[in-house]
């Protein structure tokens, strides 16, 4: 890749991260409704147009860090030691979450006041499938001799991606108060334990 190439991800990047936080921090004082594109683009210092080339719409801005999650979970396991077992790997890696928790609860708020709660469940599906993928992947790179690894790796990924989704559910359904990694943490740990308050 060429240095050039390079360096437009890298301007790609930033600008991407500024337009989002400038908007969720925008959205979090003075509400999504009464935040222009206009004014957003403004204040990140570039024009409208280059908005629209990394949010389709305003909406968008509110399921970014979705996306930017699912890229940094499949980085932070990669990273993760192979003495670690998958919960432990898994849970540390959502443990180092990169990203301003702040602006996270400020993006999980705006999505509440402006969409129903069955349109946040069908987009958190979506995410559910894509944390499935990266940790069924990891499964299986990190234990590529166990029998069955296709099936063993498919059941590992979609149970904890389960678990992950129902713990942001929860944090959201809750007004984004607690602590989320306590949730998440709460909810692999009853994977983990074989649901042992249901024996």
């Amino acid at each position: 890749m060429s240095e050039r190439t390079n360096l437009h991800k890298l301007r790609h990047s930033r600008t991407h991260e500024a337009l989002r936080q400038v908007a969720l921090r925008r959205f979090a004082s003075e509400g999504f409704a009464k935040v222009t594109v206009q004014q957003l683009a403004q204040e990140a210092g570039v024009t409208e147009r280059t908005f629209f080339r990394h949010f389709p719409t305003k909406e968008a801005v509110l399921f970014q860090d979705y996306d930017t999650q699912v890229e940094w979970l499949a980085d932070a396991l990669a990273k993760r030691p192979r003495s670690e077992s998958v919960f432990e790997a898994v849970l540390a890696s959502m443990e180092s979450y990169p990203h301003d928790i702040e602006l996270v609860r400020q993006a999980a708020l705006a999505r509440a006041e402006l969409i129903t709660g069955d349109q946040i469940a069908s987009h958190l599906r979506v995410v559910q499938s894509s944390f499935a993928a990266v940790i069924t992947d990891f499964v299986m790179q990190r234990y590529p001799d166990v029998e069955n690894i296709d099936l063993v790796a498919g059941v590992a990924g979609s149970t904890l991606a389960a678990a992950m989704v129902v713990g942001v559910e929860t944090w959201g359904r809750n007004g984004c108060v607690e602590d989320l990694g306590a949730i998440s943490a709460t909810c692999l740990d009853l994977v983990r334990s074989g649901l042992s308050p249901l024996r």
